[in-house]
């Protein structure tokens, strides 16, 4: 069994346009723990260093992922509806389909370097969301994950691949003491907001895609266009 931490950010885009970073990165239930967590000291600076190494540590990797889409498919009035979820607004449904591709990216890297993955839990920062909001976007993301993994070599066995839970992770309260879920996540945050000087850090343990296209062609399909039209 497998966590999966994942965070974004909105960094300064060009006119015009919007870019969104996301980082996740998988490891191993049982390798990580409140424990191990605090143990790794990665508060202390160089912080982006010290999180891969303690990639390194863990044999596991992180892929953080770009998307710049023009103003005209960002549209934050639009919303989007599907068989499933009665509405959606579009800065929600890029986001859903943004972290879909970002979570089959570091699943199929995983799976790539011949890592056993069956059961995996997804974590990531709050959103701010209605309950039943929520759920629709949760049933959105496994749909686009499912969606997504059709498009990966097939020398890949996925039947054993099963996402269990999707959950939010509270921030840490006061002076509180972070636990696993929450360093998780701020690992991810970490990755992310920092993505510029993550891109020029030499590590083998993280990856960087640039998934504006695919992205793009996802989300125009709510618009009635097909996938391949440009």
């Amino acid at each position: 069994m497998h966590y999966l931490f994942l965070d974004e950010s909105y960094p300064a885009s060009t006119p015009n346009k919007k870019t969104i970073v996301m980082a996740t990165w998988t490891v191993d239930q049982s390798r990580w723990r409140d424990s191990t967590a605090r143990n790794l000291n990665l508060f202390n600076p160089p912080v982006l260093e010290r999180i891969c190494a303690m990639l390194e540590s863990l044999d596991t990797t992180a892929a953080v992922t770009t998307s710049t889409l023009d103003e005209s498919v960002f549209r934050a009035g639009i919303v989007d509806s599907t068989n499933d979820i009665p509405e959606m607004k579009r800065p929600d449904t890029i986001w859903t389909i943004c972290a879909a591709f970002a979570i089959a990216t570091a699943l199929f890297e995983r799976l790539s370097q011949s890592q056993e993955l069956e059961t995996v839990d997804i974590h990531f920062d709050p959103k701010s969301l209605k309950p039943a909001h929520f759920e629709s976007t949760k049933q959105a993301l496994r749909h686009q994950i499912v969606g997504v993994a059709r498009e990966f070599p097939s020398k890949f066995d996925l039947r054993k691949l099963k996402i269990r839970r999707i959950e939010s992770v509270p921030k840490p309260k006061n002076k509180e003491t972070p636990n696993k879920f929450q360093m998780g996540t701020w690992v991810a945050d970490k990755l992310c907001g920092d993505y510029k000087e993550t891109k020029a850090l030499t590590c083998s343990r993280i990856l960087t895609r640039d998934l504006s296209e695919p992205v793009r062609r996802t989300t125009q399909q709510f618009d009635g266009k097909s996938y391949y039209a440009n």
